[in-house]
């Protein structure tokens, strides 16, 4: 899969700058991070990336809205997480990546061909 934009949801200003560091680092253009649900509407609304990794929680929100406009434009997600534990209900049928990010898993994901929701 050819991925050209990649937006990035997080909130822990540090973890968002390391993913976004990595996919760069691959060759792949980034948005954001953007740090919470708002921002993230508005760069999927502009800009129509091909992939976003979503934190299940920005800040005191879930990032149920993100998740929902991204099924509605068509752009698969991968979730975030900083560290294994307990999924909210609407994030346990999606991708996962937990703990920092590796740039070889991250790799393996990007290419596994994935379905549009």
């Amino acid at each position: 899969m050819t991925l050209s934009c990649i937006l990035i949801v997080e909130d822990d200003a540090e973890q968002g700058r390391a993913l976004k560091h990595m996919l760069e680092s691959m060759g792949h253009t980034v948005l954001g991070p953007a740090p919470d649900c708002s921002s993230a509407l508005e760069l999927i609304w502009r800009e129509k990336p091909d992939l976003a990794f979503v934190d299940t929680y920005l800040g005191s929100d879930t990032c149920e809205v993100v998740l929902e406009e991204c099924d509605q434009q068509d752009v698969p997600v991968i979730v975030t997480l900083a560290r294994e534990g307990e999924l909210p209900d609407f994030c346990l049928e999606r991708e996962q990546l937990s703990g920092p990010p590796m740039a070889s898993v991250l790799q393996v994901m990007l290419e596994a061909p994935r379905a549009r929701a």
